[in-house]
């Protein structure tokens, strides 16, 4: 079916963006519609001009709804396919009890959707603003196998496990990043304050001022030339963190001393919780790889992913694709392949979720207890530089004085 890109404005008069299936421009142009969008922009992705990398990496459109909202969304779905009610009234019961303009926008949308006569997954797969991948395949899966609450129960356990792990690796992350933005800031004060209130005494006699006042003095004199433009780089560099992040986590990442050996445990947990979510849905393990690669096809462990795929289909067992990836632990190699062997891959796939949950959170643990002390260390021998410039100039005063 091709692919359409378009542009356009909300009721709101907010701009967004994006791409759309449909059997051609006109049908896409009445989907949009049917959607609220006034469309300024409409052409076909074939031959559309390329979207600019920077675009792409760091554009202000909407993103993903939080995590936290779609779990809430799918467990309040569950309850609500549960009691059977029409999906129009599924629907309105939602928006009413949601705070969130995006989510409360998004449901009004797929109403829209549905009233127009278009399936409930895909009316809910075209609504913006996005929600994680396997959201929309399980609720087609859903509608195939008549199991749509269980499988929402499912996924909404699936996004607060990863929305957990989340607020895990901020909150170890928080202590540092004060105790960094103390000695920063301690570090500038000192340079822009008490190092130019020094400096008189020794230039009026001529003499150079000792080591570590003249290290602040420097500094002064750097933040005073550059300090626009090093805030500035600073911004941009913070602003791009999330972009280098993305386009470094499958080369660079994985190969960092401490940081890589969690990266790709956690990249190994998206990869065997989506398994066991898909394979727990009704899909064979084949259709679960390919559908897992191709929701993640930037992920670390995507390209393995598909050569399972492609080794299952030529009649072999994914672990022995699995087997020749680098890196990947032999606990789950495995238990992969007992599960794959034993068709019980499904209930082997969930404990080793949970086992790697355990070991990523003792890991986010021992990173914690290592990070803390070596930044506190850090900080305390810039405390101690200050004092012995402090010192030293002080005692250089009072010789003066003598």
């Amino acid at each position: 079916m091709p692919v359409f890109v378009y542009k356009g404005y909300n009721r709101a008069g907010r701009r967004e963006r994006g791409r759309l299936e449909e059997a051609s421009e006109t049908a896409a142009y009445e989907t949009l519609r049917a959607m609220g969008l006034s469309v300024v922009e409409l052409n076909d992705a074939g031959a559309a001009r390329a979207e600019p990398w920077y675009q792409r990496e760091i554009g202000t459109d909407a993103r993903q709804i939080p995590l936290e909202a779609q779990a809430a969304l799918a467990e309040q779905m569950a309850v609500l396919f549960r009691v059977r009610l029409p999906i129009l009234d599924i629907l309105k019961v939602l928006g009413a009890g949601t705070r969130r303009r995006d989510l409360k926008g998004h449901l009004e949308r797929v109403a829209r959707l549905v009233a127009e006569g278009l399936p409930f997954a895909e009316a809910f797969a075209r609504a913006g603003p996005r929600v994680a991948p396997v959201f929309t395949t399980l609720l087609r899966m859903g509608e195939t196998s008549n199991a749509m609450p269980d499988l929402l129960r499912d996924l909404a356990g699936h996004l607060r496990s990863q929305l957990r792990l989340r607020r895990q690796i901020g909150a170890a992350l928080v202590y540092p990043t004060v105790l960094v933005a103390v000695g920063i800031g301690v570090l500038v004060l000192v340079s822009m304050t008490f190092a130019p209130a020094l400096e008189p005494l020794f230039a009026g006699r001529g003499l150079e001022p000792p080591a570590g006042l003249a290290l602040f003095l420097t500094l002064r004199d750097l933040l005073s030339a550059w300090g626009p433009w090093i805030g500035l780089a600073a911004v941009g560099l913070l602003g791009l963190a999330p972009m280098v992040l993305r386009l470094s986590q499958r080369r660079i990442v994985p190969r960092l001393p401490v940081i890589g050996a969690l990266a790709r445990d956690m990249a190994l947990l998206r990869m065997t919780r989506g398994l066991d979510l898909l394979l727990r849905s009704g899909l064979s393990l084949l259709e679960a790889l390919e559908l897992l690669g191709t929701l993640q096809p930037k992920g670390m462990y995507a390209a393995e992913m598909r050569a399972a795929a492609e080794r299952v289909r030529t009649g072999g067992r994914a672990y022995e694709a699995f087997a020749e990836a680098p890196h990947l632990p032999a606990l789950f190699l495995e238990l992969f392949r007992i599960g794959e062997r034993t068709n019980t891959l499904d209930a082997v796939l969930g404990t080793l979720s949970d086992a790697l949950a355990l070991q990523i959170e003792g890991r986010i643990a021992r990173l914690l207890q290592g990070l803390a002390p070596a930044l506190t260390l850090l900080v305390g021998g810039l405390v101690g530089l200050l004092v012995h410039a402090v010192m030293g100039a002080v005692f250089s005063v009072s010789d003066l004085a003598v």
